[in-house]
């Protein structure tokens, strides 16, 4: 029987991250930012967004040493930093079945 290599990343509550990121986020413009870590993982086969990136929040913190002392794995990011995800492959307007993925007059 073949066996798996080991994963690579850190399991929490239960899920498997491939990594962890930080973001410093404003609620306003005026407001002092807040230190957002997020999970990195893969949407399972199920989903429709299936092998794409997935980008899961996990805490917040005041600062980014109170963030990096609870996840110290995780590394400082941004958004224009990560990777996006394509819905491409999802229907559309101009497409033969409008709205969904089978005509309305079918059973």
């Amino acid at each position: 029987m073949a066996t798996r290599p080991p994963q690579s990343g850190i399991d929490i509550d239960g899920e498997h991250f491939e990594r962890l990121t930080v973001q410093a986020k404003r609620e306003h413009p005026e407001s002092d930012p807040q230190f957002h870590v997020y999970g990195w993982n893969t949407y399972e086969r199920s989903s429709v967004l299936a092998g794409q990136p997935r980008k899961v929040w996990l805490d917040a913190f005041d600062t980014m040493e109170l963030a990096l002392a609870k996840y110290p794995a995780a590394v400082a990011s941004h958004p224009l930093l990560e990777p996006q995800i394509s819905l491409g492959h999802l229907p559309g307007p101009d497409d033969p079945v409008p709205g969904g993925m089978y005509p309305d007059d079918i059973a």
